[in-house]
This record gives structure tokens, C-alpha cells and sequence, in this order.
């Protein structure tokens, strides 16, 4: 509490940590601590790790090589010694050395003594990113070969200096010594959905298949399972994730086939597939049913390896914060690049976003990302309208309320 010290919050603070909490409509009143999962939990861990980063911050020089009129040049250049990436509690610190991080492990422990604070020893490891990587945040993060470049004759020299330009940006080259045949192995920075999470999730489907399944239909299945499906592949898909996303389809359908097996255990495979399978795109098979509305419409299951495409994640430029006034610009353009991918690529979502130009048609304000959004239908569907990409529009929540509130004013 020493940190909130002058905050006009801090009395709000003190009381929401002495609050208690309500767990299966069961009160518990907190005496110490936070409780597991409460959303306090992080704000206060910002709080008290606000500064970590500064003990850290140090430069180093490292020695590189470059070429100018055909001779080889040796050069020094200052680097950060170390990288850290923190959320909430979790954090990570990297360096190029296993003494640098020798290093600063006391110092990172005397700088949290003084907060109340220590290390958790069994999370606590130093770890070598292309031998075995390391696990954060649910991501595996591994350095891995991804090519080796022989440069010993002419023959290799062309093909080698364009498989170069290919590299990506945070690619490794490391020079072997041998003398006779010169090679550089290229080592890239993969991230991956930790194993551990994978069978964690696919433990959670198949426990909602077989225990709380049973009581409900195929409809209600379908969208149970849906928005945890989904959620779980929006995490994940900023990464390499393609390869698990096929695993976890074919592992979902698995469970999805000896579900309905355990439903009608007389019934062939052939009548199954014929009652609850739908192929799309020709060669998809997909879990589905009729929906028990007025409306008649299906309800598929979301289809792991296609539904949620892959996006490949592009880094914050240096310390840009989203606060700096000077770059609003580079925020408003990063966030309409990002926040497409919120509407699924070529649906009518996204053509009324661009059809608006991403302006709000009540406020005539720009529609950011963060931004709380609707759609409004411009013919109500009571009144005849219809969900086509003419008669809809995305408007701010507010300006949505305001629409609806003086349209039942008017009538």
C-alpha cells in the first residue's frame, strides 16, 4: 500500500481488498491475500512491479562483422543487455548470456524484498532458447534451425546471398568452424501454443462432452461448445499455431464422434455422419444441426483449422505508448489495420465497416477498435428488414441507444 501512497484511489483499494468475495452464490470474506482469479490481482502486481524494467535496463557492446569494397570490417555496437517482457506477475528477462542472468537474478530479488515480494523458486529457471526454449503466458518460445547456407564455392555464393534476403527479420546466423566447407546456420525465433495448454483445453471439450452434454441437445451443444472453441483459437492465433489448430479439429471431432456414439450406441457410423455431419467447402466435414427456432438456421460447429485464420502479429514500434499525443497517428492507423481482423475477411461486417469508411454515421467520429460497437439494422426485421449488407450499419454503442430511443420517441 506504500506505492498508492497520494493516489485519490487508495481508500477504494484498501477496501475492495478486505471485500470477500462470492463463489457458487456462497460468500467468503478475504482476511489475507487476494483471492485466486480476482481481478485486484493484477492491478496490484502493476502496481508494486511498476520499475522492474529500470533495474534491468544496462547496455552492452557486442562485436559484429560487415563487408565494404570487398573486405571484411570488425565492428562494435551497443545493444540492451537485457530484454524483459512482464504481464501482471509473469515475467520473462533474456539475455545473451547464461551469466548475464546470472547476474541479475540477486539483483532483481534485493529490488523485490523491498516491495514484501520474492521469487516463486520452482517458476524461477534459466533457461537455453535453442536447446529446450521456454514456456510463458500459455506460448512456447523456441529459437529453431531453419537453415543452413553453404558459402564454400561460387556455386553456392548466388543461391546463398538470395536465401538471405528471405531470412526473416529476427533470424540467427551462427558461422560453423570448419575451414573447408563454410556454412552459416540460420536460427529463427518460433512461438508455438504450449503442449501443456493444448491438453488442458482438450481435457475441458471432452469433460463439457461427457458429463454436462448428456442433459442438453444437439443445438445447445453446439453453441456451448462455440464461444470456448472459439476464444481459445482468437489467443492463439498470432503464432505458429496452423499445425495445432488441425490437431486440436481432428481431436474435437474425435471426441464429438464418440459423444454421439455414447447417444446412440446401436447406430452405425454411416447414420451418424448422415444426421450430424455436413461437408462445406467440399471436402470439410463439419458437426451441425437445425436450430429449433422460427428461423430454421443451422448451427455448425466452429471449424478450428479454417474459421479463425492465422494473423501474423507485427511488434510495437520501440516504446510507443498508445497515451503519446504525438503518435495518435501511427495508433489510429495500427488499430483500423488490426481491427478488420475483427470482422472475418470478405463477411458483410467488414464491407459495411468499409463502405462507412469506419465513421460513424450518427457522430460522424471515427470508429476505433477499442471502441464499444453495434450493428443497427436500418429496416428493423420486425418491420420487413433484412440482415443484407445495404440495410445494415455499425454505429458507437452510445449512438446505437440514441438511434433506438428517439426512433421509439418518433413512433
Amino acid at each position: 500500500m506504500d506505492k498508492l501512497e497520494g493516489l485519490p484511489k487508495r481508500s477504494l483499494i484498501k477496501k475492495w481488498l478486505k471485500c470477500g468475495y462470492v463463489d457458487n452464490r456462497i460468500f467468503h470474506p478475504t482476511n489475507s491475500g487476494t483471492p485466486q482469479g480476482g481481478i485486484i490481482s493484477p492491478l496490484l502486481a502493476n502496481i508494486a512491479l511498476d520499475g522492474l524494467q529500470e533495474v534491468i535496463s544496462e547496455k552492452c557492446k557486442i562485436d559484429y562483422t560487415t563487408r565494404s569494397r570487398g573486405k571484411t570490417i570488425n565492428k562494435k555496437k551497443e545493444v540492451d543487455k537485457y530484454r524483459f517482457a512482464r504481464y501482471a506477475d509473469d515475467f520473462v528477462i533474456t539475455s545473451q548470456t547464461k551469466e548475464n542472468l546470472e547476474e541479475i537474478i540477486p539483483r532483481v530479488e534485493k529490488w523485490l524484498r523491498k516491495r514484501g515480494l520474492e521469487l516463486n523458486r520452482e517458476k524461477t529457471k534459466i533457461r537455453n532458447i535453442i536447446e529446450e526454449g521456454f514456456s510463458f503466458l500459455g506460448f512456447q518460445i523456441q529459437q529453431r534451425k531453419t537453415k543452413t547456407l553453404r558459402l564454400d564455392s561460387k556455386r553456392y555464393k548466388k543461391k546463398a546471398r538470395k536465401m538471405l534476403k528471405n531470412l526473416k527479420p529476427n533470424a540467427i546466423r551462427i558461422p560453423t568452424p570448419n575451414a573447408k566447407i563454410r556454412e552459416e546456420i540460420c536460427y529463427s525465433c518460433i512461438i508455438t501454443p504450449d503442449q501443456e495448454e493444448v491438453k488442458r483445453f482438450l481435457k475441458e471439450i471432452r469433460s463439457i462432452l461427457k458429463n454436462e452434454a448428456r442433459a442438453l441437445n444437439t443445438e445447445d451443444v453446439i453453441k456451448k461448445l462455440n464461444p470456448k472453441i472459439r476464444g481459445w483459437l482468437n489467443y492463439y492465433r498470432f503464432v505458429c499455431s496452423k499445425k495445432t489448430f488441425n490437431n486440436v479439429r481432428y481431436k474435437i471431432l474425435s471426441s464429438i464422434y464418440r459423444y454421439l456414439k455414447r447417444q446412440h450406441p446401436k447406430k452405425a457410423w454411416k447414420w451418424i455422419k448422415r444426421k450430424y455431419f455436413k461437408t462445406i467447402d467440399k471436402d470439410t466435414l463439419n458437426f451441425f444441426t437445425i436450430s429449433s427456432g422460427k428461423r430454421k438456421k443451422e448451427e455448425i460447429l466452429v471449424n478450428a483449422a479454417k474459421d479463425v485464420p492465422i494473423i501474423r502479429f507485427e511488434k510495437v514500434k520501440g516504446n510507443s505508448s498508445p497515451f503519446d499525443p504525438d503518435l495518435k497517428e501511427y495508433w489510429k492507423k495500427r488499430k483500423t489495420k488490426w481491427g478488420k481482423s475483427k470482422f472475418a475477411k470478405g463477411s458483410k461486417y467488414e464491407k459495411v465497416y468499409i463502405h462507412q469508411k469506419g465513421i460513424c454515421p450518427i457522430c460522424n467520429l471515427p470508429i476505433e477498435l477499442d471502441d464499444n460497437f453495434e450493428v443497427h439494422h436500418t429496416i428493423p426485421i420486425k418491420g420487413g428488414g433484412n440482415s443484407e449488407t445495404k440495410n445494415l450499419q455499425i454505429l458507437h454503442s452510445h449512438c446505437h441507444k440514441a438511434k433506438h430511443k428517439k426512433l421509439h420517441q418518433d413512433t
